[in-house]
């Protein structure tokens, strides 16, 4: 059973100062592969919305919308927290224990796709759209064939080998891109970018096992670790239902209520508030969990020094762009996109609240996470949710469509205030350090929104 406890001290044969030195070192070095990989991520998937938008008609990325939000679902009702599972263990290093969590992962996407199989017509009709049937029982072959994928996905982030996995995952993407053109060009049809996610899984798979040493596995049950998943996962599990509750129930119901064409442009604001998110989520997870970790297992008594040492400048730089982002979303709009488009600019601006904040919310988490406070992930998604049960009906109430974005335009908040309560509790918290960071989203903002005014026009 894992606990709240470290190791003893004395299991260490490196001193504390010495390992918080090395870690330091790949750190900056994690965060500027996290960074460049981030950046060239975003710019491929801009250049793809760019170059798609005008090949398809904006009801496909409403039907693109609805595939994404289905098969996420999926995923987030059966999250065992693999990944974090992996790093954290002790025993992550043993045959035997990747064996246990390779069997478990193959069994849950084998059951995954025979669900989605059988529930596919139910689904769509429960979305009005009962002619999506046969696109949603062919995006089931998706939990398939990544579930079928070497583990080392998980443990190369353990090896620090973050280099060699962004890379993996940009060669992915540009393959998908590229299919995703050609079929559009070809089909002018939503099955053009379900085909090419369908492809970018297969190479996905497959590189997993020819990029990395010891990929390969075999089944395996151990009861003692399978106890440990469980253990650990039915914190994810919960927390992970709420936030699908949270993330998906704006989805299906502007799904049902608004016209393909207007849930289009909604879903280009997701897609694009996303941008930031997907690397607060890189950067926490791949950069200052493994950190955090490894202090827990080797006893550092000085996480907190590290905590912000790691993710000082990171947040800076990153709390001004997510500021700017707010402030300059026409202008964005208005430079990828034709004038059909321009009704996503609001949606962006308010959506674009969430990633502002976002940083600060997962860095705590997995700061939390790694000493052992597994249910913080949990508590501060119940957090969001009375946070959503209250302010999402009396925001539709007020202002309708608008009023329930902007209630989940603000849903990070309460995560935020909850996990800075926690982290004070246990002697984490520097609030001047976060006051900090939200003062230069601020200065972001007002930059943006200046660059708006000033070169709008221009377009």
């Amino acid at each position: 059973m894992i606990t709240g406890q470290p190791p003893p001290l004395a299991a260490s044969p490196v001193s504390a100062p010495s390992i918080a030195r090395k870690l330091i070192d790949i750190g900056l070095r994690d965060t500027n592969v996290v960074v460049i990989s981030v950046i060239l991520t975003n710019l491929l998937r801009a250049f793809s919305s760019v170059v798609l938008t005008r090949l398809l008609m904006p009801e496909v990325f409403g039907i693109a919308g609805i595939i994404a939000s289905i098969t996420f679902t999926f995923a987030m009702v059966s999250d065992l927290g693999f990944q974090a599972f992996v790093v954290r263990h002790p025993d992550g290093e043993k045959p035997r224990f990747l064996d246990t969590v390779w069997t478990m992962a193959v069994a849950r996407s084998i059951i995954l796709t025979l669900g989605l199989l059988a529930l596919a017509p139910t689904i769509a009709g429960l979305f009005g759209k009962p002619e999506l049937t046969p696109v949603i029982t062919a995006s089931a072959l998706i939990f398939l064939i990544e579930g079928f994928a070497s583990l080392s996905l998980l443990t190369a982030l353990r090896h620090r080998l973050i280099l060699r996995l962004s890379m993996l995952e940009l060669a992915v993407l540009v393959l998908q891109i590229s299919v995703s053109f050609i079929l559009a060009y070809l089909w002018r049809s939503y099955w053009a970018i379900l085909v090419s996610m369908l492809v970018s899984s297969g190479l996905k798979t497959l590189l997993s096992y020819l990029l990395f040493p010891n990929s390969l596995r075999k089944p395996a049950f151990d009861r003692k670790y399978i106890n440990d998943l469980w253990a650990f996962a039915r914190f994810v599990t919960g927390s992970s239902i709420i936030t699908l509750l949270l993330m998906q129930s704006d989805k299906v119901i502007l799904g049902r209520l608004m016209p393909l064409d207007d849930f289009g442009f909604y879903m280009l604001a997701v897609n694009l508030a996303a941008a930031p998110l997907a690397f607060t989520t890189a950067y926490a997870s791949r950069v200052l969990f493994p950190a955090y970790s490894q202090l827990w297992r080797d006893g550092s008594a000085n996480l907190k020094a590290e905590f912000y040492a790691r993710r000082r400048i990171p947040s800076l730089l990153y709390t001004f762009a997510a500021g700017g982002l707010i402030g300059s979303a026409p202008l964005i709009i208005a430079i990828l996109y034709d004038p059909r488009y321009s009704a996503s600019a609001l949606y962006l601006q308010i959506l674009a609240i969430m990633p502002l904040f976002a940083l600060a919310s997962n860095a705590g988490n997995e700061a939390l996470t790694a000493t052992g406070h597994i249910k913080v992930t949990f508590q501060a998604s119940i957090a969001k949710l009375i946070w959503f049960c209250i302010a999402g009906p009396v925001g539709y109430e007020l202002g309708g469509v608008i009023g329930l974005v902007i209630a989940i335009g603000l849903m990070e908040i309460p995560a935020v205030l909850f996990k800075w309560v926690r982290m004070h509790r246990v002697d984490l918290l520097d609030l001047r350090q976060e006051m900090l960071f939200l003062a230069a989203g601020t200065a972001g903002f007002v930059a943006g929104a200046g660059s708006d005014w000033l070169l709008h026009p221009l377009f």
